[in-house]
């Protein structure tokens, strides 16, 4: 669990206002529940994917002053109801707000560049409005050709969105990856 005590004293320093240094992870549960309860704060915590890393960092309600707001993002609707959170479900987003993404990845702007919107919106609807694909798609594809935007697009119609999406599924490892070496041939 290397960086999650680092973590841990970054958010007790900067609400507290003062250097903070844990022992452990347990001693920065242990001064997170004793020394936040005076303060109101929002902690975000985002793509959690186990109950012990809210036990870390929002042990529960009773750890922050009156006014604490916690919000986390996870996949896994196990650990909304263990933690005993109000869920709220995120809509995919719609044509426009997918193409306005898209377009702030591939070409800095919220439209296509001329030549390229017909290809745009193609990648558009093939992701159905998931945010990390045409994120990380347009990314990938920004600066590229249209022939390499067409081989790229060949390639996504060979497959199901299903299969497709789970090539784009985010990971926390930090590994830096190359889009075109995950799309299936």
């Amino acid at each position: 669990m290397y960086g999650l005590k680092t973590l841990q004293e970054k958010i007790l320093s900067n609400v507290l206002k003062s250097e903070v240094i844990l022992a452990s992870i347990e001693h920065g549960i242990y001064m997170m529940e004793k020394r936040l309860r005076q303060n109101s704060v929002l902690v975000v915590l985002d793509d959690v994917d186990h109950t012990d890393f809210l036990k870390m960092f929002a042990g529960s309600k009773n750890w922050f002053g009156k006014g604490s707001r916690i919000i986390f993002t996870t996949r896994n609707q196990d650990l909304v109801n263990a933690h005993g959170a109000a869920p709220y479900y995120v809509q995919m987003l719609n044509d426009r707000e997918g193409i306005e993404l898209f377009s702030m990845h591939a070409f800095g702007e919220r439209k296509p560049a001329q030549g390229f919107k017909e290809a745009s919106h193609n990648i558009v609807s093939k992701f159905g409005g998931h945010p990390s694909a045409l994120i990380c798609l347009g990314s990938y594809l920004r600066g590229k050709d249209m022939s390499e935007w067409m081989s790229i697009l060949n390639r996504l119609e060979a497959i199901s969105v299903a299969e497709t999406l789970k090539k784009f599924k985010i990971r926390d490892d930090g590994v830096e990856r190359n889009i075109s070496d995950q799309l299936p041939i």
